[in-house]
């Protein structure tokens, strides 16, 4: 191994997390290192490009890195099909962009009902809402400010919401008729142009990621000036191991996937940020002297209690023209008219109804969202003609418990392509989950019926989730007992080693978590750079009491 190479602060992971921080720190003058493990995705290999783009879809650009198998990927065991990407921008290269915050009942639900492993946050909404504001005008949101069903907000720089189209306005009126809340949704599509960005066009599908930039990633709204302002970000990089000497990270080896050799960074600050999955994988597998189960695991909470959301798919059909395939895939609207615990519903914790545009004519005619799907033979015209463009899909979205055996281990097995553990997954919804999405199934399709639906279908309460989101493996809290991080994201044992992704996210609420993800990588980002020699020179495990303030 060559002689080893010095930053201030090292970033592990390329995604919403480490992006957020190192934007900020490199343009404060911070000497930076990012280590992605993954490539530049260019708009030239998004599926798009390809004649058959919807199947294409399925394979190259799969969600699940187990159908994929790229390089870059690690294999994942266990019972979750996981759902993530490896490269600059991570998962978010092909999300939805769906953009909701936190509400500041998500904050406490250890003092609301406490269920399982359940506990409060150490901060509030409050402490984290001018965070969320900085991390939407760094992304570049469309939407429209004043759903009542949240605190006031500033009026944030917004981007005119995404259209409705007719799939939108028809749920917002069943919504209406049935007196429930209902708002726009704010969307990671910006519907005006940007530096180096076309606003969207309301072309269709961006789950397959956007190659025109309108869809907000960090790929294009973080690492571009990050790298302006002499952030050095690697790609290709694998960790190995996050490397510590007594109570302090030191850096960390990585290979380089393309040589195959092997290299040591030291730092005097090192980030983590490598999604719900992959940073637990990390620290478990950077057991060495002095930390035997893993870094920052003294406790043996690392790769616990991780949530995916509970969810269920709900397919309506109408007897005219919906043409849900038209308009920007960002989500037109949502209701959260259910989104706060009602015990006489025999459940805790809520859901959001979270209306989806549908997809194009080769998926619906496999089945759409749940299976439904066109016969072969004589009959595939008529179905056809009666369900592609008449289809509207609404996500139920739900809150799962944190539950400490639903966890992150090491397989003792399975390895990546550089020989490195594999992750393996254990997970189960709580029967709690599963009466929270059998109610809100009922509910969707009580809206859609109301206003015409003439067909039905749902995939029931998806068992195991998809893991889209992977979240609370490396969870914050309030003291050393209940959780991995203190209320900077910092470890409890390692003081300069922090953690930011979906992994720090405590509860799970019924949003999508990466707008909170970046608002927590603006506030992680702005603790260190006006802390950085204190918590360069601390010694002992860090303490939310007694941490400098900003």
């Amino acid at each position: 191994m060559a002689a080893y190479e010095e930053t201030d602060v090292l970033i592990i992971g390329a995604g919403p997390g480490g992006a957020g921080i190192a934007l900020k720190l490199a343009k404060a003058g911070v000497k930076v290192t990012c280590l992605e493990q993954g490539p530049w995705v260019k708009p030239t290999d998004h599926p798009h490009y390809h004649d058959e783009w919807e199947l294409e879809k399925q394979r190259g650009w799969a969600y699940d890195p187990n159908v994929r198998q790229l390089p870059e990927d690690y294999p994942v065991t266990g019972t979750t099909t996981p759902y993530m990407m490896n490269n600059v921008g991570g998962s978010t290269v092909h999300y939805a962009g769906h953009w909701p915050r936190y509400k500041p009942v998500d904050f406490r639900k250890g003092t609301e009902h406490g269920l399982e492993g359940t506990i409060d946050w150490p901060i509030s909404y409050e402490d984290l809402a001018p965070f969320y504001d900085e991390n939407d005008e760094i992304y570049g949101i469309s939407g429209r400010i004043g759903d009542p069903s949240y605190p006031d907000r500033k009026q944030a720089v917004r981007d005119p919401e995404v259209l409705p189209g007719k799939l939108g306005l028809k749920y917002a009126k069943a919504s209406r008729d049935l007196g429930w809340h209902w708002w726009p949704s704010d969307n990671a599509v910006i519907t005006q142009p940007r530096e180096n960005r076309e606003a969207d066009q309301a072309m269709g599908n961006e789950l397959s990621g956007s190659p025109t930039g309108s869809l907000s990633t960090p790929a294009n709204a973080h690492w571009p000036y990050a790298i302006r302002h002499g952030a050095d970000l690697r790609t290709n990089a694998r960790v190995e191991t996050i490397n510590a000497d007594g109570g302090r990270a030191t850096g960390a080896t990585y290979l380089d996937r393309v040589t195959g050799e092997r290299h040591e960074i030291r730092a005097k600050i090192v980030v983590l940020a490598a999604n719900g999955i992959g940073s637990p994988r990390l620290l478990l597998q950077s057991a060495q002297k002095g930390h035997p189960d893993g870094l920052a695991n003294s406790n043996g909470i690392v790769g616990k209690y991780l949530m995916h959301h509970v969810f269920a798919f709900c397919d309506s059909w109408f007897d005219e023209p919906i043409e849900g395939f038209k308009g920007s895939f960002g989500a037109p609207l949502y209701s959260h008219e259910f989104y706060h615990t009602d015990v006489s519903r025999g459940f805790v914790n809520g859901f959001g109804m979270q209306v989806a545009r549908s997809f194009g004519p080769a998926y619906a005619a496999m089945g759409t969202h749940t299976g439904y799907t066109a016969p072969w033979g004589e009959k595939h015209r008529e179905f056809f003609d009666g369900h592609f463009a008449n289809h509207l899909m609404v996500f139920m979205f739900g809150e799962d418990l944190p539950v400490e055996s639903n966890r992150v281990t090491l397989d003792p097995d399975v390895t990546d392509s550089s020989g490195l553990p594999a992750a393996h997954v254990d997970y189960a919804l709580h029967p709690n989950d599963i009466a929270l999405a059998e109610y809100g199934i009922d509910k969707i399709f009580e809206a859609t019926r109301a206003v015409g639906a003439t067909e039905t279908n749902d995939t029931g309460v998806l068992y195991p989730p998809p893991g889209w989101h992977l979240m609370g493996t490396c969870r914050m809290g309030n003291t050393p007992d209940d959780s991995v991080l203190n209320k900077w994201c910092q470890t409890w044992d390692v003081p300069n080693l922090f953690v930011v992704d979906g992994s720090t996210l405590t509860t799970g609420a019924a949003v999508n978590p990466t707008s909170t993800i970046g608002a927590l990588s603006q506030r992680t980002g702005e603790y260190i750079l006006r802390n950085i020699d204190h918590i360069t020179a601390q010694r002992t495990t860090p303490s939310n009491a007694d941490a400098p303030t900003m």
